[in-house]
């Protein structure tokens, strides 16, 4: 058993990529959006704002057996290694003749998706873990339909979807390409035990008013832009190989209905987003998810065409030494790259501590920044957003924002505020600017639902049915009263981004438990807007979110 174990080189691959990772977790100090998944592991839930709750209950067991980046990174570095294996394993299944180790190798170790999420602390990690555990699971099960294997199937798909919602995606294009699964009992097991497994969640989004739900598909602005596809394309070419992975994936004719599957999954994935390009900006990461699929069906056309390779070796070689020099930039800072390791963070956190004169600190319009700030320094901060940002977890931990309101704080922000703001620039990181502010205040915890939405006349006079909860503790609400605060409306249009703001020029009642009707002349020109209720201060800093975002049509 231990010679067979040494002898399956899907374990030299693992285990090499396993030190890699461990490694990387040593010397590079958190990137990305790590330091913001870090803060969803210290408020346990199961769901979060942005996403499912798979993320922090990693970071959660890694960061109790050791509290640094290496903790932070442990079970992400673990399964990230097992993705290697799993495809490796499948690549093993599918293939007509010995695993050619080389090509599989440099196939795999050249992929940035593949390197990137075998390590980071994110919600892609785990969800290209389980999205390749659920094809050799699928893969399994097409093998032997069994009760055992259908109950394996049915949990890693509930994992796959606690870790990130384009889950979704590889399950449904699965199904699309075996319809026949509708005919099978074992197929609605699958289905209910996944369901259940998933209510904790559902029960979550239920409770909160499904706001990742309404983030994703109803508070985006959807303004159609040819760049955005141009952009998708462009991405998604250098990201594929570049391009030559994704067309052997499409060359490569399936010979059973697991290759189908593999198939329908990428040219799935590839078309749903490049349609979404259309309406919305499309990050380059989110076709992640049809990489194992796309790169098993590489590997199995490169090996079967019968032509000199040595133009595919020499790509994927390049590719290789790009992933090489990328990863070391991330331990040693040769050059920043926008989103990974342009803050440094340690030395950000010990500079605005050190200028803060011993007041907490409240972050503006950053997400990131305050996490890292915490996760160095080991104490709390908050962070507020104004509508020209988007809401983050931080607008739902009202536990957090209580520590705050009526302090006199450090207001962090990357712009002066007035003459007294301080500009504290890092060395190979950001700028940013310091103000002292007395008595913050950000009323959070007043909710405004929209009961009517309808669209509207331009310049005519219009109206706007909403309720306000007032979740303020007691010494909240009197410092609202006692500060004036008001209620304003702000349209945005979403082609040119022009803003047109409104007051409520009545009293603000917010125990008010009836509807308010807000009477406001409608923006003078025509479009798609969307529009948000926000409680201000005189003299305000920001406005804020105390509604969700609604879409909305001005006509003439």
């Amino acid at each position: 058993m231990t010679k067979s174990f040494f002898a399956d080189k899907a374990w030299w691959l693992f285990g090499f990529v396993l030190i890699v990772n461990f490694a990387q977790s040593l010397f590079s100090p958190l990137l990305n959006d790590e330091p913001y998944y870090w803060l969803y592991a210290q408020y346990p839930s199961w769901g979060y704002f942005d996403h499912p709750p798979m993320i922090a209950f990693l970071i959660k067991i890694g960061s109790s057996i050791c509290n640094n980046e290496i903790g932070v990174r442990l079970l992400s570095s673990i399964i990230g290694s097992l993705t290697f294996y799993l495809i490796y394993k499948i690549i093993e299944g599918e293939a007509e003749k010995p695993v050619n180790f080389k090509l599989v190798s440099l196939l795999l170790l050249s992929s940035i998706f593949l390197n990137l999420y075998s390590f980071l602390a994110i919600p892609d990690t785990p969800m290209l873990f389980f999205a390749v555990l659920f094809l050799y699971t699928y893969r399994r099960y097409l093998n032997a339909d069994s009760f055992l294997n259908a109950a394996i199937l049915a949990i890693v798909t509930s994992l796959l979807l606690y870790s990130k919602y384009h889950g979704i995606l590889l399950v449904g294009f699965t199904i699309l390409s075996n319809r026949q699964l509708v005919f099978k009992r074992s197929f609605y097991l699958v289905f209910l035990i996944t369901v259940l497994l998933y209510i904790p969640h559902v029960y979550w989004e239920a409770q909160n008013g499904y706001p990742t739900i309404i983030f994703q598909f109803f508070e985006r602005a959807n303004a159609v832009d040819i760049q955005h596809v141009l952009s998708y394309l462009g991405e998604q070419a250098a990201v594929t190989g570049p391009v030559i992975l994704f067309v052997f994936s499409i060359l490569s004719k399936p010979k059973n209905q697991f290759q189908k599957a593999l198939k329908y999954n990428v040219t799935g994935v590839f078309l749903f987003f490049l349609l979404s390009s259309f309406k919305e900006m499309v990050n380059v990461h989110w076709t992640a998810i049809a990489f194992p699929a796309m790169l098993c069906l590489a590997y199995l056309y490169i090996e079967n065409i019968k032509i000199n390779k040595n133009f595919i070796y020499g790509a994927l070689i390049f590719n290789l030494i790009v992933v090489i020099l990328f990863r070391l930039n991330l331990i040693f800072d040769f050059r920043p790259i926008s989103n990974f390791n342009d803050k440094n963070p340690k030395l950000m956190a010990t500079m605005l501590k050190a200028k803060s004169k011993g007041y907490p600190l409240v972050f503006s319009n950053m997400y990131n920044e305050p996490s890292y700030y915490r996760f160095y320094t080991h104490d709390e901060c908050f962070a507020v957003n104004d509508i020209w940002f988007k809401k983050t977890q931080y607008n739902y931990l009202p536990q957090l924002e209580e520590k705050f309101e009526g302090k006199t704080v450090c207001y962090v922000s990357d712009g002066p505020i007035d003459k007294s703001s301080e500009e504290v620039s890092v060395p190979h990181g950001n700028k940013y600017f310091l103000t002292t502010i007395p008595g913050f205040s950000s009323f959070n915890n007043i909710k405004i639902d929209v009961l009517s939405t309808t669209d509207f006349k331009a310049s005519a006079e219009s109206k706007i049915l909403i309720n306000m909860f007032n979740r303020l503790p007691l010494a909240e609400e009197k410092l609202l009263k006692s500060q004036g605060a008001y209620l304003i409306l702000t349209f945005v249009n979403n082609k040119t981004q022009a803003p047109f703001y409104y007051r409520y020029d009545k009293y603000l009642d917010i125990t008010n438990p009836y509807g308010v009707i807000f009477t406001f002349e409608a923006p003078p020109v025509a479009g798609e807007y969307r529009y948000v209720f926000s409680i201000v201060i005189p003299n305000h800093i920001y406005v804020g979110f105390n509604s969700k975002i609604s879409n909305c049509k001005v006509a003439l």
